[in-house]
């Protein structure tokens, strides 16, 4: 007889922490890290963006709270070895599976990413308490995913491949292997699933790892595993061991408890706004009669179970008529939207200018005197560049240049003042720095300059070689839309963003591009190399590309194009400067339509 989620929520430790504002999260998930030490931890949020950027948040305050902040003072050096020996946190993200999307690379990468959290989650499984110097693991998800089908742990087990450097492992034998895995033997291995053998060397890229490998054998003895670059090709540091699991596509019975099997029994589970989290799992369950019954399976694996949520709402796993007391705890946190004032839109040129002046003035005077009554002051700053600016900025204002803020290296959506519930709770058993221990004001670069980024998830680190190409060559982080770039063939034109295309192969991330007359030119990602900003273009080492560059930037007008016949090349195409090339080789075209 199977057990309803809220019976089995009611057998176990339940903790609540309202007054969160959604800013805050991250922080407040990193002290829980902290002070409940645990070897896995699954946090569920509504949304996979939500649980992207909260990965992303918590791996940021985590890494603040474990690194001292004044390393060369004394006791500086005792701090930073014990900053040095704290565990890393590791921070994946288990997705849904896009069982019917159009987009094939989407829903393979989506499963490759599934397929990496269940072998993280197999080899912790056995842990039964945290042991000392073992890196947390903190999987991010949504309600889908957590209810969705996932292969049963025997056959998950069976088809996953150990290698062992030093050990024995028959070259003929491991090929046929990685066949029956539906991994594709490719001339060059770029893409996950895929490998290369050249003579007594395999290059791998298994589809649970975030990079290729290079597997150097020696007769049957594997002499060596390398990291392999997937656009230079060239090998990089070694590793002791490597695992692999099995291609997305091979076919494996479904588990019939869900995911519980792969938990480790000192699970902590999380969810994030419970409220909301019921309808959502009330609402998946309707739509597939299998995803019902499992989300108790779960609840009985567990340890413990926390809520972290704005507002104090009823939420049927956290009711306290079902089983003990739940533990309740209120932060006090709010979001610096509150107190920082923004130019209106009727504003424009100079009167905005000084609005936003004073604005930035008011807020800084604020910041000052929440410093003066104690509240400890940390900035969060994208890049160097950034971090130098506000430091001058704050330099110039007569009462925030006596601020001696921490700058922690990171994006967050907005500042935010956190004071946590009761001192019992910052008391951690480590004697690790406490950078929370009273009020703490964390500020961004959207209170500091007034604006706001779009901000790009990043907990996606497989290297591709496509994405490689676009970071070394093209920083999206410095690109807003409007901004002048030049294409290599085409001349000078705005950005216009990174968008999905829908072509016959499917969709296709491209970069569009807009010139003069409105034409606009989207670019394939793996052409994006031919696309950079126009201020880093005019800093090139080429002299001739340097002129033949300023010139272009002398007379800055979208669409000064190399060949003045390209406007007529166009005319067949309406909305498009040149039809992007075709890509050619096989391997390129296998990378475009599976990852």
């Amino acid at each position: 007889m199977s057990v309803s989620p809220i019976t089995a929520a009611a057998a176990l430790p339940r903790a609540k922490h309202t007054g969160v504002c959604p800013a805050a999260r991250g922080a407040v998930l990193a002290r829980l890290l902290a002070r409940h030490p645990a070897p896995v931890w699954l946090v569920v949020a509504d949304t996979l963006k939500a649980a992207e950027q909260l990965a992303e948040d918590t791996a940021l305050f985590h890494a603040a709270a474990s690194t001292p902040e004044e390393p060369s003072k004394a006791k500086g050096k005792r701090a930073a070895a014990r900053a040095s020996d704290a565990p890393a946190l590791e921070t994946l993200v288990f997705p849904e599976a896009l069982t019917d999307s159009r987009d094939m690379s989407e829903a393979f990468v989506a499963s490759a990413d599934r397929q990496t959290v269940l072998s993280r989650l197999r080899a912790t499984r056995n842990i039964a308490a945290s042991p000392e110097n073992v890196p947390p693991l903190v999987v991010f998800t949504t309600p889908p995913a957590l209810l969705q089908r996932v292969p049963a742990l025997e056959d998950y087990a069976a088809n996953e491949l150990t290698l062992v450097k030093g050990g024995t492992h028959p070259f003929q034998a491991l090929v046929e292997k990685l066949r029956s895995l539906d991994y594709d033997s490719e001339a060059v291995c770029e893409a996950p699933g895929t490998y290369a053998v050249r003579g007594g060397i395999i290059d791998l890229y298994p589809v649970n790892a975030s990079q290729p490998y290079r597997l150097d054998f020696f007769g049957d003895e594997l002499e060596d595993i390398r990291e392999l670059d997937p656009v230079t090709q060239r090998s990089g540091a070694s590793v002791d061991k490597l695992t692999l699991a099995a291609s997305p596509s091979l076919a494996l019975a479904p588990s019939l408890s869900g995911l519980a099997p792969y938990l480790s029994p000192a699970t902590r589970l999380v969810f994030v706004e419970p409220s909301a989290l019921d309808e959502a799992f009330s609402l998946f369950a309707r739509e597939n009669a299998s995803a019902a019954t499992a989300l108790a399976p779960i609840l009985d694996r567990v340890a413990a179970l926390d809520a972290i949520a704005d507002l104090d709402e009823a939420a049927a796993l956290f009711d306290s008529e079902n089983g003990p007391p739940v533990e309740e705890l209120t932060w006090d946190t709010e979001s610096l939207a509150h107190h920082r004032r923004y130019p209106t839109d009727d504003l424009i040129a100079q009167e905005r200018l000084a609005a936003e002046e004073q604005s930035r003035h008011d807020f800084l005077s604020l910041l000052a005197r929440w410093h003066a009554d104690g509240a400890r002051i940390l900035i969060v700053a994208p890049k160097e560049s950034e971090e130098k600016r506000i430091q001058e900025i704050l330099a110039a204002h007569p009462a925030a240049k006596k601020l001696r803020p921490r700058f922690l290296r990171g994006q967050l959506n907005e500042g935010f003042r956190l004071t946590p519930p009761r001192a019992s709770l910052l008391q951690a058993s480590d004697p690790r720095p406490q950078p929370y221990a009273l009020t703490t004001v964390v500020v961004t670069e959207t209170e500091i300059f007034g604006r706001q980024r779009a901000r790009r998830a990043r907990t996606g680190r497989r290297a591709v070689v496509h994405r490689a190409q676009v970071d070394q060559l093209l920083d999206f982080a410095d690109l807003v839309e409007g901004d002048f770039v030049v294409h290599l063939q085409h001349g000078v034109a705005l950005y216009r963003g990174i968008t999905k295309l829908d072509t016959r192969d499917g969709l296709r991330e491209v970069i569009s591009l807009e010139f003069d007359e409105s034409v606009t030119l989207h670019v394939p990602l793996p052409e994006a190399h031919l696309t950079q900003p126009l201020r880093r273009a005019l800093q090139g080492p080429s002299a001739a590309r340097q002129d033949r560059l300023r010139s272009l930037a002398e007379d800055p007008r979208p669409g000064r194009a190399r060949h003045p016949r390209s406007r007529r090349r166009a005319a067949p195409h309406p909305g498009r400067a040149r039809r992007p090339a075709r890509l050619r080789l096989p391997a390129r075209r296998r990378l475009a339509t599976r990852v």
